[in-house]
């Protein structure tokens, strides 16, 4: 039987993931699990399916939360990217440093009981995490959770007024979950992944500014540098045959020193811009004369996914920013990031 503290618990978890993702991710999970899955909507499938199997120790409640974070931690993204030497990231993950400044900070518990919030007043960390494959060896990496609450406006209703002309917009109002994290591996690699907004309220970089902010403590902004992606837009144009097996082109944008912009973009989300030999040679020609490319909407084509499966990147924005514009999971997005790097590395 659960007790009542892990029941609640679960129930928790449960409802964290009936916001994060679908019944389908939710049934492929019980399925490796050898637990049936028929259910007519998450509350018959919680009652009949998980409920069931968490007290006959099918599953557990730390099953749920690894779930979670699989679906909430990965895709739908604005990540920017920092590196720092790798003796400055061995510093900064040794354990002791680490577990001095959580235990200053009021964190200590995260390290074994991550706080389950859903909308918290104030953005809020609630995992700490430290990879550690080798007991013997210092951690790979860390990663840090926080969660905040948002605020997304529709458009309810929209009226004109008859004697002023004016059109009076009513927006209705909710609240979303939102999850950012912060990656720091043994390399250097230092990721902000903040969740992508509904209504661009914000920019990114001031997204960016009040996260780095909340993890100062724990990881400080000295020693480390801006990760440009200059040379990966470059290449994703300039190799575009070299890539044609791994990417669907869709926009590109190009800048010239006299600030004059260029933009080529497909005339929808299935064709493929670069088979369009006189736009991509209009653009060589924009950049051949000290052009830059300053952005890339493109489309990576996924290894060994039945059926085929694409993610949208879009690398644009700040110099150091991308972003995958769909939910994904956690090795889905680990190739598509390790793509990213790759583009970023000049040719030997």
């Amino acid at each position: 039987m659960l007790s009542d503290d892990d029941k609640k618990l679960a129930e928790i978890l449960f409802g964290l993931l009936k916001t994060a993702t679908s019944q389908t991710v939710v049934k492929d999970f019980l399925r490796t699990k050898g637990i049936p899955i028929s259910a007519q909507n998450w509350d018959d499938l919680y009652e009949k399916r998980i409920e069931p199997a968490l007290a006959e120790k099918k599953i557990s409640v730390k099953d749920l939360r690894e779930l979670l974070q699989q679906v909430e931690e990965f895709g739908k993204q604005h990540t920017f990217l920092f590196k720092c030497s790798p003796d400055r990231a061995k510093g900064l993950l040794n354990p002791t440093r680490i577990a001095a400044i959580a235990q200053d900070e009021g964190l200590a518990g995260l390290f074994t009981d991550p706080l389950d919030l859903d909308l918290p007043e104030q953005p809020t960390i609630v995992d700490i995490r430290l990879h550690r494959p080798d007991p013997q060896k210092l951690p790979a990496s860390l990663t840090i959770k926080v969660v905040e609450s948002r605020e997304i406006r529709r458009l309810f209703s929209e009226e004109r007024d008859a004697e002023s002309g004016q059109f009076v917009k009513r927006y209705a109002t909710t609240k979303k979950r939102a999850v950012n994290i912060v990656h720091l591996d043994h390399t250097g690699l230092l990721e902000f992944r903040i969740a992508s907004q509904d209504n661009q309220a914000k920019k990114y970089a001031e997204l960016l500014h009040a996260l780095k902010s909340k993890v100062r403590k724990l990881l400080p902004d000295e020693g480390f540098e801006e990760v440009s992606l200059r040379t990966a837009k470059n290449r994703i144009h300039s190799d575009r045959k070299v890539y044609a097996e791994e990417l669907r082109y869709s926009t590109s944008t190009a800048r010239n020193e006299f600030g004059v912009m260029m933009q080529i973009a497909s005339s929808n989300t299935d064709e493929n811009l670069s088979s369009d030999e006189g736009s991509m040679n209009a653009l060589d020609h924009f950049v051949a004369r000290n052009g830059e490319v300053t952005g890339a909407n493109i489309y990576v084509k996924l290894p060994d996914s039945d059926p085929p499966r694409e993610l949208r990147l879009l690398i644009s924005g700040e110099r150091n920013e991308f972003a995958v514009t769909v939910a994904c999971s956690a090795g889905e997005y680990e190739y598509v990031r390790g793509k990213v790097i790759a583009f970023n590395t000049s040719p030997s």
